[in-house]
């Protein structure tokens, strides 16, 4: 009998009694086929209820009276899951949901351990279909029964079907398995955990736990009743179990996605429906995929709010993302079912956890600052599904591990795992105990270990048995040694967790792995011991990844060539099933993994056959999802190998190093040996359009002893060595000297994402710190910027009372004092000092560079340190007609662009005025600036306020005789800016804006920016004064007008973006 104090409700008669009073209720909208450009239909609690009652008929046919067996399901990602688990529930059994990415071992371990007599096969894809036979072979000693289930459509058929009879009380049968799934255990296989129908009523029960007056639920602040969820993940996984089962408790209806990777195309399409979703909850990789590109971050912002779990969350994508709805994390596991927590009250604190006062618990110290979650036995398990999952346990120790909020009692950051479990940045996890066993067993190998936490695969490091090797050996002999070992730990490793070749190092013998007292291997510590080699492992595998094997069978160019190459590959990937030409692999069943290995694969391929003038191609994921057959992708590698010539390979691969950069270098190398104190510069976005020709400067000057580059991504370094080769800026400088460093850093962390040493030796060397990072997207609001900000105190905080006295340079924008309800009478200009708010365009952009300019300015008057900001105003291509361009992204070029296309050029450029600046002379400027102030001291200046410099061309250009140029290179006509902006818009409204459109009028995309222009006609912003500026710098002092033979310049800068134009 279950505890008397709990009144659950049973999900089968949930659904029968909705289909009763409310039949047309909505419970789901179903993606009509597993397509990327499928429909979606309707499915009713009526819908739902028939189906349940024919499975459940069908299984009563099958079983001939045989009572609470276990059934396993392996199917394709579609409601069937639900009306199974139903089904069985309704029949007395039990449906034991199986992964489908196992290895043939835990299927076995599996259906061996839960006594399993029937397999059913949901398979409607032959990759899946291929699993499921595997399965039946590996364990035909179990006398598995195989039943195939109907398709889908058959399931949901509109047919009558007769009620299957369900009276049972949930007091009868709350201990009853519902429902069985898996999880990682320190077996080194899976373990089952069975969920009782006590443990899925605790979901029910969630709604009536106690939270403190004025808060909510971190659980339940989303599931409000007939709001549209979003379902997107394996349905046998505990995200997709809860969603089936929460929506019926809840009456909240959900959008399931199709059965395919979740690109930003198809998710657009999700979110373009009629009724699209408004919340979810999803594993944190999916979000991160989404915001990584600009449709996918679209496409989200219709979401009201998001929880995630599984996995962490990097903090960039967190913040960007918290900055537009709200996000929180939620706490939970197949085992434990909810931790129940509070929906922070700082949005800002999106990635911690507040444990519900009500929901018993207690966190137990464990060292090192980390405490690990524990759940104490309570007088009922109401809320406790771990009690129901384990019913003998007096208490459950999560293994999870929290450090507290640094300033925020009751708040606790997520740490990992304090067991062996390796758990991928996908969220998929792995126990590599068997593997590792199983390699120590070679008689040459002492010590193995399996890392990963936080990767998208995994890597192998061996310990030898230094004194078994031969005198002869050498790391390659010994890794060849190991293949065959390898293939076998393979096997006891889910389909997410295989070892590669190229992720396989040998340990150093100076270094021993780091063991407990008992032998045991201490796995965090001993990845800290060889951080150097992993991370070097990750570095070179994402370089040099691919099967050189298929490469070399690619034995010509032909289209007919690469497709049957291509054919080849794509089979072998996907286990040696007939692949068409034409057939959509990822709908055959290529998952993530073989998309990244098939992609690389293209990438060697590509590498290798182009020719010395050929532009290197670059092979994503993204290009496999976009163009998912043999023979589109076989065309576009047929095309980069014979339609894309570049520029001499020499100027791509070998150093630019002009004599006149050498001589500096040479100074500077004297200097250093005179050990002269020279300036030692922080830079953050020198990856960027000014940020690269920024850090070019600096290198010019000699009295500039180290700068230190701060960006987000991890491969800056090959980042910033494609652009200075891009612009043909002079890369020598990062080839052949040491001084430039590229860290890491996220600004919105805390000490910038640095460690604790790095950031104590910028604070204590850093004398000049220029703040160029931003995000430049004019269409998002001013919160959106919050990271932003948060990036600029925390800069300001490292100076803030530096020994070295470090000034501060901020890279603002003319925006910042642009808005139309400037008070300055047009014949005045600009003043460079500090404005109100009333002076800021009305836009998010430059709402938040004003915001950063008050911030400077009030650490400037508190701490007299030298704090300048720098207004930036357009900047046009460089000076040179050889060294980079005006960058193709921003709205003159789509102008001249357009223009070219439509052979109509407007006679007016509205509101903005032509105080273009060169973007080499604007770097220019703002270095010669800083460092030309470098040696005064804000003391003896007297000044409390920040400084600030206008980087806008002092002499007024005049639009007409540029206009004059423009036509004749554009051989196009002069017409009035608004009959311009309306042919546009007229062009518009008859194309389909799809890419190739855009190319020839990329004007369409900034219809809006071009339409306020038409409007502003007869206002002009206040020209920008430059006194100041022009002070301190004689690049700016130099630089004329912008005139016909400047923009001669960029337009030869252009001539192979736009080869039509007469220059």
């Amino acid at each position: 009998m279950g505890s008397a104090d709990v009144s659950g409700r049973l999900l089968t008669q949930l659904v029968d009694q909705q289909a009763k009073d409310q039949p047309d209720r909505l419970y789901c909208l179903h993606p009509s086929s597993q397509d990327a450009d499928c429909e979606w239909r309707c499915i009713t609690f009526h819908q739902v209820s028939a189906a349940v009652n024919r499975v459940a008929w069908w299984i009563d046919s099958r079983l001939l009276g045989r009572k609470q067996q276990i059934l396993a399901y392996i199917g394709t990602n579609d409601l069937r899951y639900l009306v199974f688990e139903l089904a069985c529930m309704k029949t007395g059994h039990a449906a034991l949901l199986l992964s489908t990415r196992n290895s043939q071992a835990a299927f076995h371990h599996l259906l061996s351990k839960t006594n399993c007599s029937v397999l059913v096969d949901g398979s409607e894809r032959p990759q899946l279909k291929k699993v499921v036979d595997q399965v039946e072979v590996a364990c035909s000693d179990l006398g598995l029964e195989r039943w195939r289930m109907d398709p889908v459509w058959d399931v949901f058929a509109a047919s009558p079907v007769k009620p299957y009879p369900h009276q049972e009380d949930f007091a009868d049968i709350e201990d009853r398995p519902a429902i069985i799934i898996h999880s990682s255990g320190t077996t080194g296989l899976p373990k089952p955990v069975t969920l009782t129908h006590g443990y899925l009523a605790t979901m029910d029960q969630m709604q009536t736990l106690p939270v403190p007056q004025g808060r909510e639920s971190a659980q339940l602040f989303l599931r409000h009743k007939g709001e549209m969820r979003f379902c997107h993940g394996p349905l046998f996984h505990f995200i997709g179990i809860v969603c089936v089962f929460e929506c019926i408790f809840y009456e909240t209806p959900f959008l399931l996605s199709p059965d395919r990777p979740l690109t930003p195309d198809l998710f657009s399409r999700i979110m373009a429906t009629p009724n699209p979703p408004q919340w979810c909850l999803v594993a944190p990789f999916a979000l991160q995929d989404l915001w990584s590109s600009e449709k996918g971050r679209q496409a989200i912002q219709g979401f009201s709010a998001v929880n995630f779990g599984g996995a962490p969350l990097s903090s960039a994508t967190g913040n960007a993302i918290s900055s537009h709805f709200r996000l929180q994390t939620l706490m939970g596991s197949s085992e434990t079912g909810y931790t129940p927590t509070l929906l922070c009250e700082d949005p800002a604190d999106w990635d911690c956890f507040e444990w519900n006062p009500a929901f018993e618990h207690h966190m137990e110290e464990v060292g090192d600052g980390l405490w690990e979650l524990v759940i104490p036995r309570p007088s009922s398990r109401r809320y406790h599904a771990i009690f129901h999952a384990f019913p003998n346990l007096s208490e459950y120790r999560t293994g999870d591990l929290f450090e507290p909020h640094p300033t925020k009692p009751h708040l606790w950051r997520s740490k990992g795992r304090a067991d062996d479990i390796i758990v991928l940045n996908n969220g998929e996890k792995l126990n590599p105990i068997d593997a590792e066993h199983l390699l120590e067993s070679h008689s040459l190998i002492h010590r193995a270990a399996i890392f990963g936490q936080n990767r998208f695969q995994v890597a192998l490091l061996v310990q030898p048995q230094w004194d078994e090797l031969p005198e002869t050996w050498t790391p390659q002999w010994l890794k060849q040694a190991l293949e065959p070992l390898m293939k076998d730990a393979n096997r006891l490793l889910p389909a997410h967790g295989q070892i590669h070749h190229n992720r396989v190092a040998i340990a150093s013998r100076n270094r021993p792995f780091a063991l407990a007292p008992k032998g045991s291997l201490r796995r965090r510590e001993t990845a800290q011991l060889y951080e150097d080699v992993i991370n070097a492992l990750y570095s070179e595998a994402a370089g040099n990844e691919g099967s050189i094997n298929d490469v070399e069978k690619l034995q010509e160019s032909t289209m007919e060539g690469i497709e049957l190459w291509l054919q080849e590959a794509v089979s072998r990937i996907l286990g040696g099933i007939s692949v068409e030409l034409d057939a959509d692999i990822v709908s055959l069943g290529m998952d993530s993994l073989q998309v990244v290995r098939l992609a690389q694969a293209l990438q060697d391929a590509a590498d290798r056959m182009r020719q010395s003038k050929q532009i290197a191609a670059l092979w994503t994921s993204a290009v496999i999802y976009e163009q998912a057959t043999v023979r589109r992708l076989a065309s576009t590698l047929f095309r980069q190998l014979h339609g894309y010539i570049g520029p001499e390979s020499e100027k791509h691969t070998s150093s630019f190093w002009p004599r006149e950069h050498q001589l500096t270098h040479a100074i500077w190398q004297q200097a250093q040996n005179l050990q002269l104190s020279g300036k030692t510069i922080l830079l953050t976005g020198s990856t960027g359009e000014l940020g690269s020709y920024l850090l070019e400067e600096l290198l010019q000057d000699p009295t500039v002893a180290q700068v230190y580059c701060l960006n987000r991504s991890a491969d800056a370094e090959s980042r910033q060595l494609a652009r200075f080769r891009e612009k043909r800026l002079a890369d020598g400088w990062l080839v052949d000297t040491s001084r430039v460093k590229f860290w890491q850093a996220d600004l919105s962390q805390e000490r910038l994402g640095l460690t604790a040493d790095e950031y104590s030796y910028l604070r204590k060397q850093v004398d000049i710190v220029f703040h160029n990072a931003w995000m430049v997207n004019f269409n998002l609001p001013l919160s959106s910027f919050r990271s932003q900000l948060e990036g600029t105190g925390r800069l300001l905080n490292l100076i803030k009372g530096s020994p070295r006295q470090a000034a501060f340079h901020f890279i603002s924008s003319i925006t910042a004092v642009s808005g139309r309800p400037t008070i300055v009478p047009e014949t005045d200009h600009i003043a460079e000092t500090l404005h109100g708010p009333s002076t800021v365009l009305s836009q998010g952009y430059a709402e938040s560079k004003y915001a950063a300019e008050v911030l400077c300015d009030l650490v400037a008057r508190e701490t007299k340190q030298r704090i300048a900001v720098h207004r930036v105003g357009q900047l046009g291509g460089p000076t040179d007609a050889e060294a980079g361009m005006w960058t193709t992204r921003d709205w003159f070029p789509a102008l001249v662009r357009t223009s070219q296309t439509m052979k109509e050029l407007p006679d007016s450029i509205g509101s903005i005025p032509v105080d273009w600046v060169p973007i080499d002379v604007a770097a220019r400027s703002i270095v010669q600036i800083a460092c030309g102030r470098h040696n005064d001291r804000l003391a003896s200046t007297g000044l409390n306020n920040a400084e600030v410099y206008h980087i806008t061309n002092p002499h007024l250009g005049k639009w007409e005789p540029l206009a004059q140029v423009l036509s004749q290179a554009c051989s196009s006509r002069i017409i009035p800016l608004k009959e311009w902006v309306q042919n546009l818009t007229d062009r518009v409204s008859d194309l389909k804006l799809n890419e190739e459109a855009l190319l020839e009028i990329p004007a369409a995309s900034l219809l809006g920016f071009f339409r306020s222009l038409a409007d502003s006609e007869g206002w002009k912003r206040p020209p920008a004064d430059t006194t100041n500026a022009q002070k301190h710098s004689a690049a700016l002092r130099a630089l004329g007008p912008v005139d016909a033979s400047l923009m001669k310049v960029w337009l030869q800068q252009w001539s192979d973006w736009i080869p039509e134009l007469r220059v």
